[in-house]
């Protein structure tokens, strides 16, 4: 599987997740069939620039936002660290996020100093 490819469906699932959309309801609004948001998802479709357009746009973000956060000089099959972060997360509620946020920024306040 190509990393970007995966990066990109990762990022969509993300982005998906903090709206709380279904995918049927992305795929609805992107005006997509819901299997190829899950397949999109998962890394198995290599998206064209007019449908990630159409999927951004029913995202309410621009592409410009959404490949700010996409590595693109990552050659591993490996997901990045930030990937398994946002991944965990979206296992607990809103308040342990909270709270773990707190302990992430003093850890990294700490460090800076």
């Amino acid at each position: 599987m190509d990393s970007l490819v995966t990066s990109i469906g990762l990022q969509i699932r993300i982005l998906r997740k903090s709206k709380k959309f279904s995918q049927e309801e992305l795929a609805f609004k992107a005006k997509v069939h819901p299997t190829y948001i899950g397949q999109v998802e998962r890394g198995e479709k290599n998206l064209t620039i007019s449908s990630l357009h159409q999927i951004t746009n029913a995202l309410e973000i621009n592409l410009a936002d959404f490949f700010s956060v996409i590595e693109t000089n990552y050659n591993s099959t490996e997901k990045l660290p930030y990937q398994l972060i946002i991944e965990i997360l979206q296992e607990i509620d809103i308040n342990e996020q909270k709270q773990l946020y707190d302990i992430l920024k003093k850890i990294v306040e700490l460090k800076k100093s």
